[in-house]
């Protein structure tokens, strides 16, 4: 089974489903990001530093550091089922409670993108908003 690979300098616009054969869509040689429901899918990333709020003396509300892409800015692009992310929003925590922000891709070197904005990629990072903690998404969820 094999790999759909995406090299050089490449727009993908419209409507389009891609399908690697029996394998994953590579962005060179990482894997493009997806779309993932969150808390059901597992995390693009299981590291993010936790947010620790309210401040103390009172116990935080979640200190998960699990993070999950639930909503790329991208629909019309799709690896399956899912669509690929080029930027997005994330949710960080055990139940996902913190939103955040999928940052403009560093590892998509092409770059292929999706309507002029390039695919985000595995090691691609987010941060995540009431704390400014950064969370480096090395799972791409395919």
């Amino acid at each position: 089974m094999g790999d759909l690979v995406l090299k050089g300098s490449l727009n993908l616009v419209g409507n389009l489903t891609l399908k690697g054969d029996g394998g994953k869509v590579l962005i060179d040689s990482k894997e493009a990001l997806v779309e993932l429901i969150a808390p059901a899918d597992s995390p693009h990333s299981s590291a993010a530093p936790p947010v620790i709020m309210p401040p103390p003396p009172a116990s935080p509300l979640d200190t998960g550091t699990k993070v999950w892409v639930v909503n790329s800015f991208n629909k019309t692009v799709k690896a399956g089922t899912k669509p690929i992310v080029a930027l997005g929003m994330t949710m960080q925590g055990n139940t996902a409670i913190w939103p955040g922000m999928v940052l403009p891709s560093s590892g998509n070197s092409g770059p292929v993108t999706i309507n002029h904005v390039p695919i985000n990629v595995q090691d691609d990072q987010a941060i995540t908003f009431p704390s400014g903690g950064s969370a480096s998404l090395s799972a791409s969820g395919q």
